[in-house]
């Protein structure tokens, strides 16, 4: 098992790209899901990328466990470190809303909660597309500074397969990434999730199981949009 030195390496993936996926629960759809990586743009006269996502439950499943959660992550183009995150949860009867600027040494919250941040650290969102700017195999380890819920980690990532897997999408050779956060949580969750991503050097996110109280959710990847020339 080797430990990736990780280096910013140019994009791999076009900008304005969405990703499009659907939310099953075992052989039911439950919900839907997209990513989407926008182009350049300036937040404090720094260049950055913004990250959305947002995921919600669809039809009567809605009516026993409604979700609406938006994600929005403001990326310095440079370090692909997090400069703002801003998040908006709708769970069942939970609703919360926050923002989180990040600057050099601290991490403010718009609650006025104020944290120490641990350099170059990332929001959920900047990881999983940071992580796809990596060169990685199989057996390969990934640490990655990461912030979440007022707390900050070391993400630790294994890489393993190749796994064939078949999608809306396609059928994609994929390695899996597992990440993990010591006493920490991902999603709001302690319990691990699991991507997996394509081998080439797109490493599209095909197929991403998350832990809610009820169960586990595979969101499969049914669509890829180019919304406008990548810069």
């Amino acid at each position: 098992m080797s430990i990736v030195t990780l280096i910013i390496l140019s994009l791999t993936f076009p900008l304005n790209e969405r990703l499009n996926y659907g939310g099953f629960y075992g052989p039911f759809r439950v919900g839907s899901s997209y990513m989407e990586i926008k182009g350049v743009e300036h937040f404090n006269d720094l260049p950055i990328y913004i990250i959305e996502s947002a995921q919600k439950t669809e039809g009567i499943f809605s009516l026993f466990f409604y979700i609406n959660d938006y994600y929005c992550s403001y990326v310095d183009t440079g370090s692909f470190s997090t400069v703002r995150f801003v998040k908006k949860i709708h769970e069942g009867n939970y609703k919360n809303e926050v923002e989180l600027d990040f600057d050099h040494d601290s991490v403010f919250y718009s609650n006025g909660k104020r944290t120490h941040r641990i350099p170059e650290s990332k929001d959920i969102f900047a990881t999983l597309y940071y992580m796809r700017i990596l060169n990685f195999n199989s057996g390969d380890t990934l640490k990655i500074p990461f912030h979440s819920s007022g707390k900050n980690h070391e993400m630790v990532v294994g890489v393993s397969g190749p796994y064939r897997i078949h999608v809306p999408a396609g059928s994609y050779e994929t390695l899996l990434l597992s990440p993990d956060v010591p006493g920490g949580k991902i999603f709001g969750s302690s319990e691990p999730i699991k991507i997996w991503v394509s081998t080439d050097s797109l490493h599209i996110p095909v197929k991403i199981e998350s832990h809610l109280k009820f169960g586990t959710v595979s969101y499969l990847l049914e669509s890829i949009e180019l919304k406008g020339e990548g810069k």
